[in-house]
């Protein structure tokens, strides 16, 4: 019975109430980049065409008028968008993920938990917040296409989507707020001008959750949002009570609704003692226009010295907005609530500003600027530099380094943004180890920073006590067998003697027998073509057609 009990008690409405949360928010991954190219029948070097990848889903937080508590994410505390599709050939782009919607509570603040810097505040109806941007999809080699490198070998990899740890942080929007000890009738105000239904008991702290109520009493107060929260006793600012943890709900109100209770044996006294601590607490609280109500005029004691009460608390508050009521039969609660509405109408709107956003979720790691870097060396540790930059960092997670061309890119972009430049003069030498996010390698000034992966330097030391075989290549010769090199080599190695080019150079001439002799049929021939060449003078370059 007890583990029943116990049960029933965490399942009762006003328990599943959270007004703070501390969600994990992770953007989808985008898709790595393909690297394709274009193969078809009769279609020589098609060139270039992998797919980018697609884009990571988002995670968006979207208001929801019909919530008023952050249960949900108390739920739900890791909440991750869907990862991008990979690209693949024939130039087609993987499909972008999904976006995840999360309803929250008008009212909700957004804050980042480790920076506590303020994201935004949700307000009305429909109204979206960005937390977490999915990444960005990969390019293909489609995209690395030049007109000196035609059929690149190279693709990105998927940005991974952002993720980070976020304060939810709810104050209910209301026109009214309810101020005053416990017990001394909130709640059955609330109850009696609204359709709200809270927990009423005649003993302290019965409301330990914030309660919403609408009051419509046609037209003299219609629309008018009451906010009432628990009661608050001397030294709430300290950490005392129930409602230093609910009053940010009153902080967007308007007009703070002191109630009084007039049974209690120093009424002035607690008046009093509730307006200090909303002073020590938060003084802008406190500057708040007030409205007093002496509460429990039904109860004879009250009525015998509510002349001299209302006296008091006037002299006390410092303004005339004192009547003095009765919740419990309802008594002059319409003229209370006809007052209160004329008074927030004649209130300034200029009080309820949204807060400026201090931080930008919906940012790209690639957005931040290239030359935001530090180089980190520790002198214990001679010969190795980190670089740390948001955008570096990122361009080596989304580098493809299984492939030589994305190394020789990576080389040119730390060349590009002056890290190179920068690495030299701390003193970085070659050879030294360089660290960039979770990837080292070795610095090589005006050289590409090559790098090997752990896992594919083990795969070489695995294959490097395998032989190979290789095919013999056979040497180039004119003739592979049969030709002039085999039956004359020997001949035309040796033919570099003295012997052999005395024999050219030689004047003499050997006849044979039978051998013509021609003998000056040649310079008949000759003096002929002197005497047709003295009739006309030709140039060097000019054509002479002969018969």
């Amino acid at each position: 019975e007890g583990l029943a009990g116990a049960d029933r008690v965490t399942d009762h409405e006003e328990w599943k109430f959270f007004d703070t949360a501390r969600i994990n928010v992770s953007g989808g991954d985008g898709g790595n980049g393909c690297v394709a190219f274009r193969r078809e029948k009769c279609e020589a070097r098609g060139g270039p065409n992998g797919g980018r990848g697609g884009r990571g889903g988002n995670v968006v937080l979207r208001c929801n008028s019909g919530l008023n508590t952050l249960a949900p994410l108390r739920q739900k505390v890791h909440i991750r968008a869907i990862k991008g599709r990979n690209g693949i050939g024939h130039g087609k782009d993987g499909a972008h993920g999904k976006d995840m919607y999360i309803d929250v509570p008008p009212g909700t603040l957004v804050r980042d938990l480790k920076t506590q810097k303020l994201a935004g505040e949700l307000r009305e109806h429909g109204q979206e917040l960005l937390v977490a941007r999915g990444g960005r999809g990969g390019r293909g080699n489609k995209a690395f296409m030049t007109d000196r490198n035609t059929a690149p070998k190279l693709a990105e990899r998927g940005e991974p989507g952002a993720q980070r740890w976020l304060n939810v942080e709810l104050r209910l929007l209301a026109d009214v707020g309810f101020l005053g000890v416990p017990n001394a009738g909130k709640s059955t105000l609330l109850a009696a001008a609204s359709a709200a239904r809270p927990k009423i008991a005649n003993y302290p702290f019965t409301t330990i959750v914030p309660n919403l109520g609408v009051c419509d009493l046609g037209d003299e107060g219609a629309g008018l949002v009451m906010c009432d929260i628990p009661g608050l006793i001397e030294g709430a600012s300290s950490g005392a009570g129930l409602g230093p943890a609910f009053l940010r709900h009153v902080q967007r109100c308007k007009v703070l609704l002191h109630v009084v209770d007039g049974t209690s044996e120093d009424p002035i006294g607690d008046f009093e003692a509730i307006n200090k601590e909303l002073a020590q607490y938060d003084e802008l609280l406190s500057s708040k226009p007030q409205v007093v109500v002496l509460n429990k005029i039904d109860v004879s004691e009250v009525q015998e010295k509510q002349d001299e009460l209302m006296a008091k608390l006037k002299e006390a508050a410092g303004h005339s907005r004192v009547l003095a009521i009765s919740a419990a039969t309802t008594e002059r609660v319409k003229e209370l609530m006809g007052r209160l509405k004329k008074f927030v109408d004649a209130q300034p709107k200029e009080l309820d500003l949204p807060p400026a956003t201090e931080i930008d979720l919906s940012l790209h790691a690639l957005d931040n600027d290239s030359d935001d870097f530090e180089i980190v060396t520790d002198p214990a540790y001679p010969g190795q530099f980190r670089i740390k930059g948001a955008y570096i960092e990122q361009v080596a997670i989304m580098t493809h380094w299984e492939y030589p061309e994305a190394v020789d890119r990576f080389g040119r972009i730390l060349d590009a943004i002056g890290i190179s430049d920068a690495m030299q003069q701390v003193g970085a030498q070659d050879g030294d180890l360089v660290m960039v996010g979770e990837y080292d390698f070795e610095f090589a000034p005006g050289m590409t920073n090559v790098y090997i992966p752990p896992e594919l330097l083990e795969k070489d030391a695995s294959m490097d006590g395998v032989d190979v075989d290789e095919p013999e290549q056979t040497e180039w010769r004119p003739f592979l067998s049969g030709g002039y090199l085999d039956e004359d080599e020997e001949e035309l190695l040796g033919f570099g003697d003295e012997d052999d080019w005395d024999l050219l150079d030689s004047t003499e001439t050997n006849m044979f027998q039978g051998d013509e002799v021609f003998d000056g049929q040649f310079d008949e021939e000759f003096d002929e073509f002197d005497e047709f060449d003295e009739q006309f003078d030709f140039d060097k370059e000019e054509e002479v057609w002969t018969s």
